[in-house]
C-alpha cells in the first residue's frame, strides 16, 4: 500500500494554489492571461503558480485560442490524469466506494462485498480492492485522500459517530486514525446526509444555489445543509440532524425508510432491504401511498424548521429513496397550501440516482486539499 510520504510533496498545496485551482475548476479551460482577473493575485504570481501546479500534475496546458493580434495565451485546465480521490459510504445494508478524478468524474462506483457492520472486514476488503484497482483505475495515478460518509450523528469528535443499531460496531470508533493507520492517506469524515449534499453541490442540481438543504431519506432521516457554497456542520458537527425535532412517540411517523420497510413487511410484502424498494415501488400501492400521507405532516414540520432557521432557496429530496418515491414526497409537500412567511424554497427531486454519500465523500479530500479555500 502506497503511504502518504510518497505523495505528500505534490499533494500539499498552499492557499494561493488552491484558489487558482478553484478558478480553473469553475471556469476552465481558461486562458492563462484571464486567470489573474478571477484570482485576486498579480499576473506574475499567477504565472509562477500555474507553472508550479502544472509541474506537480494538477494543471495542464492546451493549445492557445487565437484572439486577434499578439501572441495568444495558452489555455489552462484541470489535469484529471494524475490524482484520484476515494470515497466510502455506509448504509445499513451496503458499503459503497467511489474513485473520482480531479474534475469530479467517477472512475468507478462499486459496492464492496462485505457486511457494513464489520469494521475489520471493511478495512481488509478496501485494501484488497485498492490493490486490484492499481492495475487499472489507479495505474499511474496517486490516491490523494479518503473521504468517509457515515450514518448517524457525531458524539463529540469530528470522526466519531453514533450510527443506527445495524451499524453499531462503528459506534464511537475514531475513523480518521483507523483508516489513516491502514492506508497512510489523509482521511476526512462526514455524516451521510452532508456527504450527499456535497455531491449535490458538485455534480447535482445545487450549483446555482448557494444556500440549500438536502433531505436524506435512508434507514433514518436527516439533512445536509449548505450556506455560501460550504457545508454547515454546527458547533458539535451535527447541523442537519433534523430527525431530532420529533418527540419520541412521533419518531415512527418521521419519513424514515426503515419505517416504510416495516409497514410493507406488515402488509405482507416480501421485502427485506431498503435497496429493494425500487423493485416493489408503485404509486398505486396502498401501503406506500398511505405512508406518504402519514409522514406528510411530519415532513412539513421539518421543512418549516429548515425554512425558519436556514432559509434555503432549494430543498433537494434524495438519499436511498428511489426517484419515484422522492417525487411522491415532493408532490405531497406541494399538495398542501403553504403558509407564506417570506419566499418559499423550491422542492426539487435529486437527479443523482441512489444514495450519493459515497460520491460526496470522494469530494471531501478534493474540497479540503485541492479546491477549498
Amino acid at each position: 500500500m502506497r503511504k502518504l510520504g510518497e505523495i505528500e510533496q505534490n499533494a500539499v498545496l498552499n492557499a494561493s494554489e488552491r484558489k487558482l485551482l478553484s478558478v480553473v475548476r469553475q471556469l476552465g479551460p481558461i486562458a492563462r492571461s484571464d486567470v489573474t482577473a478571477h484570482s485576486g493575485l498579480s499576473q506574475q504570481s499567477v504565472h509562477r503558480l500555474i507553472d508550479s501546479l502544472q509541474a506537480k500534475g494538477f494543471l495542464r496546458f492546451r493549445p492557445a485560442a487565437i484572439k486577434g493580434r499578439g501572441k495568444p495565451s495558452p489555455m489552462v485546465e484541470i489535469n484529471q490524469d494524475v490524482f484520484v480521490s476515494l470515497g466510502l459510504s455506509f448504509t445499513t445494508e451496503r458499503v459503497l466506494a467511489c474513485l473520482l478524478d480531479l474534475k469530479g468524474a467517477p472512475l468507478l462506483e462499486v459496492e464492496l462485498d462485505v457486511r457494513p457492520n464489520d469494521p475489520s472486514a471493511v478495512l481488509d476488503m478496501l485494501e484488497a480492492r485498492i490493490e486490484h484497482w492499481k492495475a487499472e483505475e489507479l495505474a499511474n495515478r496517486h490516491l490523494i485522500g479518503i473521504g468517509i460518509g457515515m450514518q448517524g450523528y457525531r458524539t463529540g469528535a469530528a470522526d466519531q459517530f453514533e450510527p443506527p443499531t445495524l451499524l453499531s460496531n462503528w459506534q464511537n470508533l475514531e475513523l480518521i486514525p483507523l483508516f489513516h493507520n491502514r492506508f497512510g492517506l489523509p482521511v476526512f469524515t462526514e455524516n451521510n446526509a452532508t456527504a450527499c449534499a456535497t455531491a449535490e453541490y458538485y455534480v447535482g442540481g445545487a450549483a446555482e444555489h448557494s444556500c440549500f438543504a438536502y433531505l436524506s431519506f435512508n434507514y433514518g432521516y436527516g439533512a445536509g445543509l449548505y450556506w455560501q457554497n460550504r457545508p454547515i456542520q454546527g458547533g458539535h458537527g451535527n447541523a442537519g440532524e433534523i430527525g431530532s425535532i420529533y418527540r419520541p412517540e412521533d419518531t415512527i411517523h418521521r419519513p424514515a425508510l426503515g419505517e416504510l420497510l416495516k409497514r410493507m413487511q406488515a402488509d405482507g410484502h416480501a421485502i427485506t432491504h431498503i435497496s429493494e424498494l425500487p423493485t416493489f415501488f408503485s404509486e398505486e400501492l396502498p401501503v406506500i401511498s398511505d405512508w406518504v400521507q402519514e409522514v406528510g405532516p411530519y415532513l412539513r414540520q421539518s421543512i418549516a424548521a429548515l425554512k425558519g432557521v436556514l432559509d434555503p432557496t432549494a430543498i433537494f429530496f434524495g438519499g436511498e429513496a428511489p426517484h419515484r418515491l422522492r417525487l411522491a414526497l415532493v408532490n405531497e409537500m406541494n399538495a398542501v397550501e403553504r403558509i407564506v412567511h417570506g419566499p418559499d424554497p423550491l422542492f426539487l427531486v435529486s437527479d443523482i440516482e441512489g444514495d450519493a454519500a459515497h460520491l460526496g465523500a470522494a469530494f471531501l479530500p478534493l474540497h479540503q486539499l485541492v479546491f477549498g479555500s
